[in-house]
This record gives C-alpha cells, structure tokens and sequence, in this order.
C-alpha cells in the first residue's frame, strides 16, 4: 500500500540561547543549555510520539500525520496513513521501520523505508477496541500495553520488531479506574530481553514488572491520589535498581505535590523527589547523567538521579527523544525544540 508524500520546505525558527541570554526561557537564571526550536509544519498540530535517526526527527501528531524533519536540510516530509482517523500517540523505530500507534482506535501501523507501510493485528486477539497506551523496543524485543478489557490490563509483546504481535501470557486484573495515561507513550519499558515494566494511574496508581516476558508480574501501589486524571504517565529505569516516576494531575498543572516519585531497589519501593518538578509531567527521559520531565507549564532538569528538579523554561511540552547527546522536545503549532548541553554536565 502506497502513501502520499510531500516535501514541505519548512525552516527552522532557530533560538540560539544560553548563559545569560536565556532568561527569557528561565526567567533570569542561567544556564548550560542551548535551545533551537524547528517548525515541521504550519499545521496547528502537536507530537506525543517522537522517533530519532540520525539527523532526522520524526514526529506522529494529533493531526493523524507522520512528519520527519531533516535537521541538516531543514526540510520535512509529510506522510498520511488512509486508516488513521484520530490522534497519534507514539512512535518507535525500529531498524527502518517506524512503529505508529494510535490509541483511541487501536490501530498499529509499520511504515517501511520504500513508503509502503501495512496495519498490524495480533495474533489470536482483536485489538480494535483496545486503547493503546504506550509501547517501547530494544532491538526486536516490543511490549505494548493498553487500558484494561473486561477488568485486564491489555498487554502484548513482539520478537521479531513488531511484525508479529501476542498476548502477553499472564493476564493482569486491574482496580476500577485504573488505566495507562497515553500522554507521551513513555509510561512502558523494555529493560533487557525478557523484562517489561510499565505504570498505571486513575483511581488506582501502580508500578508493574514482569522478568519473564510478562508471563508473571511484580506489583507495587505508587501513592498518587486516586482520581481519573491523576496518576503516574511516565516512567524511566535508569538501570536494574534506579528508576523515576512522574506524572500527577493534568488538571492541576501547578500541583508540584506527588508528581515524582525514585526507587532505588528496582521498583520494590518509592519515594517523592526533595525538589520535585514544577508540576504535573507526561514524560521524563534520561541524558547521560542528567533526567529531563516536561509537561504542561515547562521542562525541568536534574542532575542527581531526580532527587531534585531545576527548572529550564516554562513551554507547554508533550513528548521527549535523545540521541545521546541532544535532548529533542515536542511542542505545540507543529514544533519541536532541539537542546544541547555542555559536555561537563552530560557526562
């Protein structure tokens, strides 16, 4: 099946800020960092999903389009996929496929290098009516996790990058209430070859992890308050042990209180950041030594393992992407910023 491309000749709004100059971002403080925002499109659209290769950026949008921005040439294409009628949610790439995923009609879609791309189902299991969540990679090892069916959490894994998809083994009863929080497609991980963690919010908040590919899980209950729209809506395990936790109520963006929570016994049990974040977060990523959360009233930064938060700007953000060595950040009217960092505090 072919797609439509088009080549949009889109520049890069370029705000090149930092020490001094970037108080207009961080309301007078100085720091580190320098900021590039990239526009992708006119479209008035945002990402809640953002891939990385190289020196291109890919984006999946509200607007149900698939963009990926040249950083060198600062051009973008355009792909629209027929079957996506609704919002996308995230983005994985996985060698040169790229891995759609719309939540609210549970479609999944491999788009392929040539441009042709195909809708996935798993195997034995009609996920049409499955609100998908978030879903993570390493190499070809994929979990997917979605909102609960008939009281279990909907759980599937692949081996062979996303073209096949199962069940996962063990089925997991949920609390009434509970749910995943498709805000970023980063409340999943896949830590090694047979574990899966993953985090739920609503009524009921608690951390998962499987060692055996979700076959059996571990549980633990995260002490976010018990409403609909709040909760845990990304996780990030740094390695075996240390982890963090962010989330809170996207209702309440300037509640500071229970939006981060550290383990450092491998999710056995959490406790709330000193410092916490500047509000309710929808993602937190790791960069060398240093974590980034943002959410809906800014980004902040920290430099020890989350214990406590600085902030960086006050941008109204969705998703995040690292390559490494830059931090990549969605925002609204089709945008995107690009961070970098002096070497000294990345390493």
């Amino acid at each position: 099946m072919n797609i439509s491309i088009n080549v949009l000749g889109v520049c890069s709004l370029i705000l090149c800020l930092h020490g001094p100059s970037f108080g207009q971002l961080n309301k007078g403080r100085s720091t580190p960092f320098e900021v590039f925002v990239h526009s992708y499109t006119t479209d008035s659209c945002y990402a809640r999903g953002i891939a990385l290769s190289k020196n291109v950026v890919y984006t999946a949008n509200s607007n149900g389009k698939v963009y990926a921005y040249d950083l060198t040439s600062q051009k973008a294409k355009e792909w629209e996929i027929a079957e996506a009628t609704g919002e996308f949610r995230d983005i994985e790439l996985v060698g040169d496929t790229l891995i759609l995923m719309q939540s609210g009609t549970g479609l999944l879609v491999n788009l392929y290098k040539d441009g042709s791309y195909r809708t996935v189902q798993a195997e034995n299991s009609n996920w049409d009516s499955v609100f998908m969540d978030g879903m993570d990679f390493l190499g070809k090892i994929g979990f997917l996790m979605g909102d609960p069916t008939n009281g279990v959490f909907s759980l599937f894994n692949t081996t062979d990058g996303g073209t096949c998809w199962k069940k996962c083994e063990g089925e997991l009863s949920s609390y009434e209430g509970e749910a995943g929080f498709a805000a970023s497609g980063t409340n999943v991980q896949v830590l090694n070859d047979s574990t899966f963690v993953f985090v739920s919010g609503g009524n009921k908040s608690r951390f998962f992890k499987s060692t055996d590919r979700g076959r059996t899980w571990e549980i633990t209950s995260l002490a976010f308050p018990s409403n609909p729209s709040s909760g845990a809506y990304s996780l990030c395990m740094i390695d075996e042990f240390q982890g963090i936790i962010v989330g809170g109520d996207y209702t309440k963006p300037n509640e500071r209180k229970n939006t981060c929570f550290l383990t450092l016994d491998g999710g056995k049990t959490w406790q709330q950041s000193k410092k916490p974040p500047g509000g309710y977060r929808s993602c937190v990523i790791q960069v060398g030594k240093m974590l980034f959360c943002c959410g809906t009233n800014g980004i902040d930064y920290s430099l020890n393992g989350g214990k406590t938060w600085k902030p960086l700007n006050d941008w109204n953000s969705f998703s995040m992407a690292t390559n490494g060595n830059e931090l990549f950040v969605t925002l609204p009217m089709g945008k995107f910023a690009e961070i970098r960092f002096d070497n000294q505090i990345r390493n």
